[in-house]
């Protein structure tokens, strides 16, 4: 497999402009306990979320916290692999926002 020179200045700029603040941030075991119990509220009046979205959501944040306690999610290729999944996250968010 062939990689263009155009291709591979994507990728460096991609993994050059990551998100420096990606697994900096600490959270305390009650601050997660008030951020669940507010997004169970929000969850409620949440427009333009599907069950079927939901359920996705759901799967995603179980498998998360599963991982994290089968490994350190803090480093090696698990830290690296959520990073670039939060990098190509943002941009998707990033780039429907800017069709609003």
């Amino acid at each position: 497999m062939k990689i263009s020179e155009e291709e591979i200045k994507k990728i460096i700029n991609e993994v050059l402009n990551e998100n420096d603040d990606f697994g900096r941030k600490s959270v305390s075991k009650s601050d997660s306990s008030k951020n669940l119990k507010q997004r169970s509220r929000d969850a409620l009046s949440q427009k333009g979320v599907d069950s079927v979205e939901r359920g996705i959501i759901q799967q995603i944040e179980d498998n998360l916290s599963k991982l994290a306690d089968l490994t350190n999610l803090k480093s090696g290729n698990t830290f690296s692999l959520l990073r670039r999944l939060n990098v190509i996250i943002e941009k998707e968010i990033k780039k429907l926002q800017s069709k609003e």
